[in-house]
């Protein structure tokens, strides 16, 4: 789980403890972005990382969901000659919402704790199946908050 901007952030660190709470073996790693010139190569920018530091944080070949406080085509262009690319999903602004209150907007962005979570128990093998239940309560929060708000 990856993040950059505030609301962002807070976001993936629910859903970090949410997964946490509800399948305690799974291997999770946080990484808080905050200098996005740290993702393109240290060769494209005195900031950057190196292949090997990238990997170190990002790994090569495990699912990383990134939720960024703006275009997700931003964090693809950054990182698109990275080992791992293929495996980098971008959650970010897509022009949605209007006058709404910040879950909402959230929910209607995907950026949302809920929408994250289930992203992560859909792209990890080993939660497919045994995160079925996790899956659908995850959604029924989902839904009542939009309806809260």
């Amino acid at each position: 789980m990856a993040s950059c901007g505030d609301i962002a952030t807070m976001e993936a660190l629910a859903v970090t403890a949410m997964l946490r709470q509800h399948f305690p073996d799974l291997k999770l790693r946080f990484v808080n972005v905050v200098d996005l010139f740290r993702l393109v190569p240290s060769t494209e920018h005195p900031h950057g990382l190196t292949d090997h530091e990238f990997d170190a944080l990002f790994t090569t070949n495990k699912p990383v969901i990134f939720n960024f406080h703006a275009y997700p085509w931003l964090i693809h262009r950054l990182t698109y000659r990275r080992t791992n690319h293929h495996n980098l999903h971008v959650r970010g602004y897509k022009k949605k919402g209007n006058i709404n209150t910040p879950m909402e907007l959230a929910i209607q962005n995907q950026v949302d704790r809920f929408t994250l979570a289930i992203d992560a128990i859909d792209r990890v093998p080993s939660l497919q199946v045994r995160g079925a239940h996790a899956r659908e309560m995850l959604l029924n929060r989902q839904i009542d908050c939009r309806n809260y708000a």
